[in-house]
């Protein structure tokens, strides 16, 4: 028999579960903060072995504007409250070759930074491990308080908890070539390994631009960027310890390839719900300032509620601070997350526009190199940095190159200039990507003739076609001064006047592109690291969410243990 799990709205989330204590008021000089994971869970103490340590780290916001403040920064952390639980040291201490800044006094660490500047975020990095003795659900405190002359510094406080839920996502076996406009189940699977039961979960979803998620509910959060999608969804029950768990039938989910997929990502990840934060703990009004790295700190632009039960958001008076939805400590929180890349296939046709530039001899003119991509896939490569086009521009002669945008770096020889201009690292279908030059016409030479090439940059340097580029011959395009015949468009004329006379508009039109290689999924690895902060997917850059409410229901079933 199924069981049934509702879901309260609680969509978002406030990444970094940052702790800091109420700004005094009135305060006659500056409030700097202090920011550390509200909660941390410790793996237990194993029977032999180790214990293995999390990682702690605590930061103190050093504005740029700190100037006439003290240079020398000390944090104190009370372990009073963890006596018995856990053991505290810090980080650096034991053979990295690095100068300790901790020095222990009585049930305390006394950690020094000197030389600290304003725009800078000094800190120490501590590793808790759980005490011998303690016990599943154990529970402590860490108080970490920072002074800096001229100052007031507010205090970060941390939960410490022995044992806690571990989440693990599965790993969903999806079809890794999909057809343009084909949809496909996403059979969502996770287990709780961990010694405790999750009291809620965060579900997130994080597709790149080609890939369609289908359904729309009301308690999950959507952010659309320029390359991914978002959905976070939090999701209200008990999660057992040793249980798995998949989406129930009634709410399922879907990913469909678009008319403009190519090479696409879907990242997926599951996290315990976080308990609300204390009073002591919440930053409210002007003193809220999300910290670097928080995903609420982006501009929140795209980001809408979803669902399609019709449900209205409404409020009503409140006699205490609501405090936002967090994403829970975890034992383990590389095994939270997965990868799929999917290779579609798809053509992307990026085409090098013509370019005329017209004037006398002394003459300069503003004009612009321009490519589009005329799809019909949109050019990406989740997984990398590079950008989606590279242009060369061949200068012809008696031209010289005045000013070229930030995004052109000089290439060739003074007799034979060119450039070699990036776009960013992604070029949507149907998008033109310009690049502005400023030129003076120093010798008029009749039918002067540079080229204008798109294509993406080879191991060696050189320029290279797209693999999925079928219409190669486009990607060459004249660059003419003074032409004696015909002129193609677009074209720019100049005058002997120090200021241009006409800018150029081109329209140039892009490169096919054919499917990627698809990759298997994949979970990250390495040493348990704080938690309380989100991590963006999609290499893919990450998206900002904020706390949202609303209402309806994401249900989950238990089953077997092991399937996830």
């Amino acid at each position: 028999m199924r069981q049934r799990i509702s879901l309260p709205v609680a969509c978002g989330l406030a990444a970094a579960g940052l702790a800091t204590a109420i700004t005094p008021a009135f305060a006659a000089e500056p409030v700097l903060t202090l920011t550390a994971p509200a909660a941390l869970a410790l793996p237990l103490h194993p029977a032999s072995g180790s214990p293995k340590p999390v990682a702690l780290d605590v930061r103190l916001d050093y504005p740029g504007t700190a100037e006439g403040l003290g240079t020398d920064v000390t944090f104190t952390v009370d372990l009073t409250k963890l006596a018995g639980v856990a053991s505290v040291r810090e980080a650096t201490a034991g053979g990295t070759g690095q100068a300790a800044k901790c020095t222990p006094v009585a049930s305390t660490l006394v950690c020094t930074e000197r030389g600290v500047r304003p725009g800078s975020r000094p800190g120490v990095a501590l590793e808790v491990t759980a005490a011998k003795d303690a016990k599943n659900k154990d529970s402590g405190e860490i108080r970490v308080t920072g002074a800096v002359s001229g100052a007031t510094v507010r205090s970060a406080v941390t939960a410490v908890t022995v044992g806690g839920p571990d989440l693990v996502m599965g790993e969903m076996a999806l079809k890794g070539d999909p057809k343009p406009g084909e949809s496909q189940p996403l059979p969502l699977a996770f287990s709780n390994r961990g010694t405790q039961s999750a009291n809620g979960v965060v579900l997130e979803l994080e597709a790149s631009r080609g890939m369609e998620l289908a359904e729309r509910y009301d308690n999950c959060e959507y952010r659309t960027t320029r390359t991914s999608t978002t959905a976070v969804c939090a999701v209200d029950g008990e999660f057992e310890a040793g249980a798995s768990y998949e989406l129930a039938g009634d709410s399922p989910l879907h990913l469909k390839a678009t008319g403009h997929a190519r090479a696409e990502l879907l990242g997926y990840g599951i996290y315990p719900a976080g308990a609300p934060v204390k009073a002591e703990q919440a930053q409210t009004g002007a003193d809220a300032k999300p910290a670097p790295g928080d995903q609420a700190a982006k501009d929140p632009a795209g980001k809408t509620p979803g669902g399609t039960g019709g449900r209205k958001l409404t409020a009503k008076k409140r006699a205490a601070a609501l405090a936002p939805a967090l994403r829970g400590p975890d034992l383990n929180p590389a095994d939270n997350r997965r990868e799929f890349v999917f290779g579609v296939v798809n053509t992307a046709d990026l085409v090098a526009e013509p370019l005329v530039v017209k004037g006398k001899a002394g003459a300069t003119v503003k004009t612009a190199v321009a490519v589009r991509n005329q799809g019909p896939a949109w050019v990406f490569e989740p997984r990398s940095a590079d950008p989606a086009a590279v242009v060369e521009v061949q200068v012809p002669p008696g031209v010289k190159v005045l000013t070229a945008p930030a995004a052109c770096r000089a290439s060739g020889t003074a007799a034979a200039p060119r450039y070699l201009c990036s776009t960013g690292s992604s070029l949507r279908e149907s998008e033109k990507a310009e690049f502005p030059f400023e030129l003076r016409i120093d010798k008029a030479v009749p039918d002067a003739r540079g080229a204008i090439t798109v294509g993406r940059s080879g191991p060696g340097g050189e320029l290279q076609r797209h693999p999925f580029d079928p219409a190669p011959a486009n990607n060459l395009a004249s660059f003419t001064v003074n032409p004696t015949g015909p002129a193609p468009s677009p074209s720019a004329t100049a005058t002997p006047k120090p200021s241009p006379s006409a800018s150029a508009s081109a329209s140039p039109s892009a490169v096919p592109s054919a499917g990627a290689t698809p990759a298997k999924s994949s979970s990250g690895g390495g040493p348990l690291a704080s938690t309380g902060s989100t991590a963006g997917v999609v290499g893919l850059a990450g998206a900002a969410l904020v706390a949202a409410g609303g209402a309806l229901f994401l249900a989950f079933r238990r089953r077997a243990a092991g399937r996830a």
